[in-house]
């Protein structure tokens, strides 16, 4: 129940909000995302390999072991400092990109792009990650004995 009042009052306003102002399309590039988005999961497939899966799962799930809720946890804590990271990097690396005058608009944009994906994921982090794992600490007390 949780998780459905979440979505309705986090997700949708923001999903709408994005479709509203002239559709998703204008808040993707490509290269941002790969740099920032593909390094963050990547990291978590290899830092919670048997336990990815269940981790994302176990928010909805009724039914889960102690382990599982642990790795959870870890898992979306962990979520936050990898995006956040991962997207501190990217905006860097474009950034440093900028200093070769030769495309300089080019890959400003980029570098803006990149930023642009940092500030979304800090906002994922402390808005989606940390009510997730709190969310999970919280079913964790409930089912110890």
């Amino acid at each position: 129940m949780n998780l459905i009042i979440w979505i309705a009052l986090v997700v949708t306003p923001i999903v709408t909000g994005m479709f509203v102002s002239g559709g998703l399309g204008q808040f993707i590039d490509p290269p941002s995302a790969f740099i920032t988005i593909l390094p963050t999961i990547g990291a978590l497939l290899v830092g919670f390999k048997g336990y990815f899966v269940s981790s994302i799962t176990s928010v909805w799930k009724k039914d889960v072991d102690n382990l599982t809720l642990v790795k959870g946890i870890e898992f979306w804590k962990a979520s936050k400092r990898y995006a956040i990271a991962f997207s501190s990097l990217g905006f860097m690396i474009c950034s440093t990109r900028t200093w070769s005058f030769r495309k300089f608009g080019e890959t400003w944009s980029l570098s803006c792009s990149c930023l642009n994906y940092y500030s979304l994921w800090i906002y994922l982090g402390y808005v989606v990650a940390d009510p997730i794992a709190y969310s999970l600490e919280t079913k964790k007390e409930v089912t110890e004995p």
